[in-house]
């Protein structure tokens, strides 16, 4: 017997239940007879007037026929030609409006809001699966909503949550779901949990991964097939989600119905950064069980020690993994010395063995990715430019077609700016790096690269739109080495900016770092940083028009793995034009870098000279650091300089942090320079990246003395990390 998928059943496939799966690895089976006691009345006569204001997206005639409560709790119940009652109707829209008065029509009339249609699906399985965070919520909270209600193929609200939410804003939903009772572990008619269907999430697959880990999904948990969440990672090929899966305790011992381990799995599939974490970890797992240990691999795992640090295990490793037995540490420990006795050449260093496998992994698709639990410093916006009003969703934010036409105007861009709009369905986000005023960040995959995401919240005003314009503009117009690389902007299910992810943080985090241990910069980074960061301004500037910053600070410059430094955040940023007059005459970025001239807000405007003193007070602050092996705040110096207002008075008073004594003189010269009183004293970047050069000439022809002038952290021994 052939069946189909109904529009209405958000997405239940229903195949063979017995077939392997195909490489879209869409589970599914037959549709089981449905068992709910209320049974769904279809009208004949076509579209009743609930569905007709629905349809037509009237919200006047909708209330209208509420106030007509008799027919309308009648018509509430009944389903159209799709089969979708008026409440699944206006959820499949995204009809944020309609569904509040619907829910309040629902809740005045006591009518069931778990009703189900023939294949057993109710609204909240429709939300689940079609609607954004901010409708889904709504359901969410209303009283009496079951979260563990099954539909016939025993899929429950939180499986197609789990499987089919687009939204990187995936948290506040699944913590309502979690308040709400929902059962982490239940398993559909194929025995898949939750944690089974995140896998299939193309969007948010890693995110909805955690989330599950964190509320306590069982991770080993067997399909019909006889495969857990680990099988299904590795059909995938994707190393960052089964890092995460191993980390969290996933049997690698256990086979599915083919009869293979997931490391067998991975040698046969021939991706060989799976087959690498995996094989690293049965490494371990094989040890432990020639020593009688094998209870103590998760541990090892979960701690990321894999085989070629072992020699470098001592006691106090085991202390932290709270291995405490004497009998098992004395093992361990014997047949660690055994291996470095026996392997003293190979012994590579923790911080870049190929052990960093399974931790880097994480939340990547790269396996050389370092720990991405960083902040990308990307939110501050503001504009109050005023032109024609956009139009407008349900909820009253500015509608994604909108956006896609108002960027179809924009100036100084060499290409058409719709190339630059990104495919939703190619973007998917796996971690959260940090939130802003603006936005989020998140850490995503677009076309196999790893990237980041900057999510803005949902623009409402005509101001918003402006703002986003700008920095869109800009990204779009300018193309350097020395600048983050731009990727687009997708505009659902939430607006975002695809940007290159540096995964060493900014620079000042690069400078400020304690733990595990301070980086060691040197001048060879100090030239590197330096040159690059104002080739980097020097392509804003000498752009056509050109572009003046507004907020150039340590924060806001980028460092990626290569040790690169790379310019960002242009939401302050404006063309240096007659129209963009007033909001260059405003003060913006941190006072700290901010130039004398526009900090007293006596409305001169900025100018690529003022973007220059910002660069000299980040000069000031690598210098420093590099001289003295500590970062320090610029005007930290000053006991009696503590608030912004401090800070901007002193600067118009000509005050300035000073630097370290033993500075290089030549470099002594630059910084002043660029940090002078007056604008017209200031060089432009082209000359200052002329200045710098001549004086890394100098560094590079007498390398020790310019050593003698640097004092050098203190860095620890290199020991295993425990985290």
């Amino acid at each position: 017997m052939s069946t189909s998928t109904p529009t209405h059943s958000a997405g239940v496939n229903t195949s063979n239940p017995n077939r392997t799966p195909s490489k879209n690895w869409e589970f599914g089976g037959m549709l089981i007879p449905k068992r709910s006691t209320s049974q769904p009345t279809l009208r004949p006569s076509g579209l009743n007037k609930l569905h007709l204001a629905i349809a037509r997206k009237d919200l006047t005639k909708l209330r209208a026929r509420l106030a007509q409560p008799k027919k309308a709790k009648a018509e509430l119940v009944e389903f159209d030609h799709m089969e979708q009652t008026p409440l699944t109707a206006a959820l499949r829209l995204n009809l944020v409006d309609f569904v509040r008065d619907l829910l309040e029509f629902y809740k005045q009339t006591k009518s069931d809001i778990n009703q189900q249609d023939k294949t057993g699906c109710s609204a909240l399985h429709l939300a689940a699966s079609y609607c954004d965070d901010q409708i889904l919520m709504i359901l969410l909270n209303y009283d009496g909503i079951d979260v563990n209600l099954a539909n016939g193929d025993l899929n429950t609200p939180l499986h197609y949550f789990c499987q089919k939410f687009k939204s990187p804003n995936c948290q506040e939903p699944f913590q309502l779901f979690i308040k709400r009772g929902v059962d982490v572990n239940t398993r559909n008619k194929f025995r898949e949990t939750p944690l089974h269907k995140s896998i299939f999430n193309n969007s948010v697959r890693l995110l909805m991964v955690n989330l599950l880990l964190e509320a306590g999904a069982d991770v080993n948990l067997l399909s019909t097939r006889g495969e857990s969440c680990l099988h299904f990672a590795v059909h995938l090929g994707r190393e960052d989600l089964v890092s995460v899966l191993i980390k969290a305790g996933a049997d690698i011992t256990i086979r599915g119905t083919e009869g293979k381990t997931a490391y067998e799995l991975a040698m046969q599939g021939n991706n060989a950064n799976v087959t690498n974490i995996l094989r690293q970890v049965q490494d371990i797992y094989d040890w432990l069980s020639s020593l009688g240990l094998e209870m103590y691999w998760k541990v090892f795992v979960r701690e990321e020690m894999t085989k070629d640090i072992l020699p470098e295990l001592t006691e106090q490793v085991l202390d932290k993994m709270g291995i405490t037995a004497v009998g098992h540490r004395m093992k361990i420990l014997k047949s660690c010395a055994q291996i470095k006795l026996n392997t003293p050449s190979s012994i590579t260093s923790p911080n870049t063995s190929t052990s960093s496998s399974i931790h880097s992994s994480v939340g990547t698709a790269s396996p050389s990715t370092s720990s991405a639990q960083r902040l990308n410093p990307f939110l501050e916006k503001s504009s109050n430019h005023h032109h024609s009003a956009a139009a407008v969703c349900a909820d009253g934010s500015i509608s994604s077609d909108a956006v896609k036409k108002t960027l179809s105007n924009l100036e100084h861009i060499k290409t058409n700016p719709n190339q630059w709009v990104i495919d939703s369905s190619e973007l998917e986000y796996t971690l959260k790096l940090g939130s802003g005023s603006s936005g989020k960040v998140y850490k995503g995959i677009y076309k196999t690269k790893e990237v980041a995401v900057k999510v803005l919240k949902a623009m409402t005003t005509q101001s918003q739109l402006e703002e986003f314009k700008k920095e869109f503009q800009i990204m779009c117009a300018i193309r350097s080495p020395y600048m983050v690389t731009f990727y687009g902007a997708a505009l659902e299910p939430k607006l975002c900016m695809v940007i290159e992810f540096c995964s060493r943080d900014s620079l000042y985090h690069v400078m400020n770092r304690t733990t595990p241990a301070p980086y060691d910069i040197g001048w060879d980074k100090f030239f590197r940083f330096s040159l690059q960061m104002t080739r980097g301004m020097e392509c804003l500037h000498n752009w056509t028009p050109s572009i003046v910053h507004r907020d150039f600070k340590s924060l806001n410059l980028l460092i990626n793995e290569a040790w690169d430094c790379k310019v960002s955040d242009f939401g302050l940023s404006r063309f240096n034009t007659a129209e963009n007059l007033d909001t260059l005459s405003q003060i913006r970025g941190t006072f700290a870098y901010c130039a004398p001239e526009v900090a007293t807000g006596s409305g001169v405007p900025y100018t690529v000279k003022s973007d220059v003193y910002s660069i000299g007070i980040v000069l000031w602050e690598l210098a420093t650091r590099v001289v003295t092996g500590e970062y320090h705040r610029p005007f930290s110096e000053f006991p009696n300089i503590k608030m912004d207002f401090q800070i901007m008075l002193n600067s118009k008073d000509g005050v300035r942090p000073t630097l370290p004594p033993q500075t290089p003189q030549s470099l002594c010269e630059v910084y002043l320079s660029c940090v002078a009183q007056s604008p017209t004293d200031r060089p432009t970047c082209t000359q200052l990246v002329q200045s710098l050069v001549k004086i890394e000439t100098d560094y590079l022809a007498n390398p020790l003395e310019w050593e003698s002038k640097r004092a050098k952290p203190q860095v620890p021994s290199s020991t295993p990390t425990i985290s």
